[in-house]
């Protein structure tokens, strides 16, 4: 009995050292461990500062290629024109089927849009503002409410283009049929 319990007391006593560097192993472990996970969480954020920075890049080039685009599309309009309007409809005084007027357009690309400004012999009457896409030019002159407002609608074909500008007043609508041509 002696000799048993020597021996569980020298097993035991050499079990505990173990444990003891066993442990010891075990917190440096989790340590480098801990390190490892916050070296990886400052990658992280790194990467996604990085991440954002490039999608902000990506964005404004984005916008410069469609501002760079919207321009490209915009030449085969932009320009001087020739504008021969003629009545088509009429309930408004003053104004009769059949009407014809013509005008002098130019037409440039500014800020994203369409600008027209139409002269009546040398001096600017009016200013439309709109958009072009693809073969079709549409501008307004004017507010909703308000007491006229003019739209054009014109479609580019074969170097010429071809529409209607209609007249809104607060009791009365013209419309007009619009033939244009380049000024040469």
């Amino acid at each position: 009995m002696r000799w048993t319990l020597v021996f569980l007391f020298f097993a035991a006593a050499l079990q505990g050292c173990g444990y003891k560097e066993k442990e010891a192993q075990l917190t440096k472990r989790e340590q480098q461990v801990a390190e490892k996970e916050q070296t990886l969480m400052q990658w992280e954020q790194r990467l996604t500062l990085l991440e954002k920075e490039l999608q902000e890049k990506k964005k404004k080039q984005l916008e410069d290629s469609t501002a760079v685009t919207d321009s490209l599309q915009a030449q085969p309009v932009t320009g001087k024109w020739i504008v021969k309007m003629r009545c088509t409809e009429t309930n408004c005084s003053g104004s009769a089927i059949g009407d014809s007027k013509t005008e002098t357009w130019e037409i440039a690309y500014q800020n994203k849009g369409i600008v027209v400004n139409t002269f009546t012999g040398n001096e600017l009457s009016r200013i439309y503002n709109g958009s072009f896409m693809q073969t079709r030019l549409e501008a307004t002159n004017g507010q909703p409410g308000s007491e006229s407002v003019m739209r054009i609608m014109l479609e580019l074909k074969e170097g010429k283009m071809e529409g209607t500008r209609e007249v809104e007043r607060t009791d009365c609508k013209i419309r007009y049929t619009l033939t244009a041509e380049r000024q040469k």
